[in-house]
C-alpha cells in the first residue's frame, strides 16, 4: 500500500488547537507546514513514512495517477520512498507532518 487516509477527528469542524492537543496526547513530534492558495510542492519524497495531519484549509496529495484530498480532521500516511506532489486548496492549508 502506498498511502492510507484516516480521520484524526470525529468532528467535521476541527481546529488547529485540537490537532496540537491530539498529537501531544500521542507524544508525536510534528512540524507545522503552511501553503498559500493553489500553490504546489512538486516531487516530494521521504526516506521514512510520513503523515500529513490537516488542521485548516485543504490540500490534495498526488501519487502517480492517484489523488487524495484532505480537509481538517483528515490524515494521510505515505510510505517511505514514494514520490508525491502536494497542492494547496483555494484557501491554502495548515497541516502538521510527522515522520
Amino acid at each position: 500500500m502506498r498511502s492510507r487516509k484516516t480521520r484524526w477527528s470525529k468532528v467535521y469542524e476541527s481546529s488547529e488547537e485540537e490537532l496540537i492537543a491530539f498529537l501531544e496526547s500521542r507524544k508525536l513530534v510534528a512540524r507545522r507546514d503552511t501553503a498559500e492558495e493553489l500553490s504546489v510542492k512538486s516531487q516530494q519524497i521521504s526516506t521514512s513514512d510520513v503523515t500529513f495531519w490537516c488542521a485548516e484549509g485543504s490540500l490534495t496529495i498526488r501519487q502517480d495517477s492517484t489523488s487524495v484530498s484532505l480537509q481538517p480532521g483528515d490524515a494521510l500516511t505515505i510510505n517511505a520512498n514514494v514520490p508525491y506532489d502536494v497542492r494547496a486548496g483555494i484557501t491554502g492549508y495548515v497541516c502538521y507532518i510527522t515522520g
